[in-house]
């Protein structure tokens, strides 16, 4: 059988756009937005799905016109790999272990 413990969890659900094409500035926004979380004592933060490296809404990354290749050349250089700590450092931030 199941037993539940009751618990509160304090999340932050952000609603922000990227900067698309823009990983570096995407990262400064988070990590904006980390530290405004961290002063509301969230423990946990939930960000839209490819928040980092944007989402490519209304791109035809099938055209192959020389347009179309540079769109995909920039999207693809947005990206990241995950998990990568060497992209992410400035998101990791040290947390105090409770009653230390």
């Amino acid at each position: 059988m199941f037993s539940a413990m009751s618990s509160t969890v304090t999340a932050t659900v952000v609603q922000a756009s990227s900067v698309f094409y823009g990983t570096p500035a995407t990262l400064d926004k988070a990590e904006i937005i980390l530290k405004d979380a961290a002063e509301l004592e969230s423990q946990l933060v939930v960000f839209p799905e490819a928040f980092i490296g944007g989402y490519p809404r209304g791109y035809n990354f099938a055209d192959q016109s020389p347009r179309g290749k540079e769109s995909f050349r920039k999207y693809h250089a947005s990206a990241i790999n995950v998990p990568s700590q060497s992209h992410l450092s400035p998101l990791n931030y040290k947390r105090s272990e409770p009653n230390s």
